[in-house]
């Protein structure tokens, strides 16, 4: 479960790297992106927690 953790984490940070970096979005893709990277990172939290909780 922790490289599902990992994997989610990695997406959302690569997600605005690349938006930075290197992608040219439409005026939709600029609202977007972060907001997807923020919900997966989000996601990648709340599970972060339930497996900190689980392991106790």
């Amino acid at each position: 479960m922790k490289l599902v953790v990992d994997a989610n984490a990695l997406w959302a940070v690569l997600s605005v790297v690349a938006l930075v970096a290197w992608l040219e979005p439409t005026a939709a893709g600029l609202v977007w992106t972060p907001m997807q990277a923020a919900t997966v990172a989000g996601f990648a939290g709340l599970q972060w927690a339930a497996l900190r909780a689980a392991a106790r």
